[in-house]
């Protein structure tokens, strides 16, 4: 019998299951797959009823024991749950690793908008530093993406301050991330703030996405899109769905929609009952955040740590034009892996010591 291939979460819904299972197995959540089968974990029954209970509790759902004998996993009590509400889903700050006494870290994630891909580098952070994901608005619920960078950048802030009303703060983000993370700063630093760390992962400065982006042909070329998406798959969930460019094309659009979902969620690259509009809604947060015609007002005017990926096919460059953006000298940190694998296994290890070197050298507390 094949092992069961590992799959972290994909949402909130299973971001909070795993963590009642964590609990009541007495072991790391890190470690639970979304696929995994409760018993095969060292569960048995008067644990499954702990479990059952917890979790009733915490989402107000009732759940039988039966429904559970029959698929014993995270990812059919997650099904459970948002088949009563898929509002969770909807919360702007997702608490990846709440715990711990340090200053909370805030990471802004790339163009498919989920928090979730950063998991792994929670986790690597350590136990004792907190990390939050601000989720982007559009990927869930009925709110279209803001259209504007500052308008996106002041979102965050706001939920941003409902873990933590005042600085310093310690901020970082992935691809156009990044992008937000600056405006963000940029923003708080009007306001009298501190930004003790901005920290942008494998990303282009806002003068090069205005350069380059006319040039690119995934957002036209949905085909493409498609790949590049099905692409991350392979980093984010050690995965090939089989997604070919000849078949997609020989599809019409709303065909090629559904091809792709069905293949994503075949392969665990998404919950069973991922509605199709998923990869309509990231489509539009890709447009809304590249098409933005995003200007800073102004220098930041603390330091920018780059941690540019060392076999980087996103940055043409060495620094991507963010040292003209800081008033202070651009720290160049160059990390394993690739645009899409420095933040997955085992690569992303490496980016966590080098946030939390630049955290201690912040000398925040």
């Amino acid at each position: 019998m094949m092992p069961q291939r590992f799959i972290p979460p994909r949402d909130a819904y299973e971001l909070r299951v795993s963590r009642i299972w964590a609990d009541t197995l007495r072991r790391d959540a890190s470690g639970i797959g979304m696929q995994d089968d409760f018993f095969g974990l060292g569960g048995d029954p008067a644990s499954a009823e702990v479990l059952l209970a917890a979790t009733a509790a915490r989402f107000d759902v009732p759940l039988s024991m039966e429904a559970f004998l029959k698929e014993p996993t995270i990812e059919r009590i997650a099904c459970q749950l948002r088949a009563r509400s898929r509002r969770l889903n909807e919360d702007p700050v997702v608490p990846l690793q709440p715990h711990g006494s340090k200053r909370p870290f805030f990471f802004l994630p790339g163009g498919e908008g989920t928090t979730l891909n950063s998991h792994a580098l929670a986790r690597w952070m350590g136990p004792e530093q907190p990390l939050y994901g601000l989720q982007t608005r559009g990927l869930y619920g009925d709110r279209k993406p803001f259209e504007r960078v500052e308008e996106m950048a002041a979102d965050h802030i706001q939920s941003m301050r409902a873990v933590q009303p005042r600085g310093p703060y310690l901020l970082g983000g992935h691809c156009s991330g990044g992008m937000v993370a600056l405006e963000m700063a940029l923003q708080l630093q009007r306001q009298g703030e501190r930004v003790a760390v901005l920290a942008v992962c494998d990303a282009w400065s806002p003068a090069n996405i205005r350069l380059r982006l006319p040039n690119e042909t995934f957002l036209v070329d949905l085909v493409e899109f498609y790949s590049i998406v099905g692409a991350g798959f392979r980093y984010w969930f050690e995965v090939d769905i089989g997604l070919k460019s000849d078949e997609m094309h020989a599809l019409d659009a709303r065909q090629r929609i559904k091809h792709f979902m069905d293949l994503a969620r075949k392969h665990g690259a998404y919950p069973p009952d991922e509605p199709d509009e998923r990869i309509e809604r990231i489509l539009a947060l890709y447009r809304a955040a590249s098409y933005s015609g995003y200007e800073p007002a102004e220098r930041f005017q603390g330091p920018i740590t780059f941690l540019r990926a060392i076999d980087s096919k996103f940055c043409e460059t060495l620094t991507e034009g963010w040292e003209d953006v800081s008033t202070q000298p651009l720290r160049l940190r160059m990390v394993p892996g690739n645009h899409v694998s420095l933040l997955t296994e085992p690569h992303v290890q490496a980016l966590a010591n080098e946030l939390r070197a630049a955290i201690a050298e912040a000398q925040v507390s």
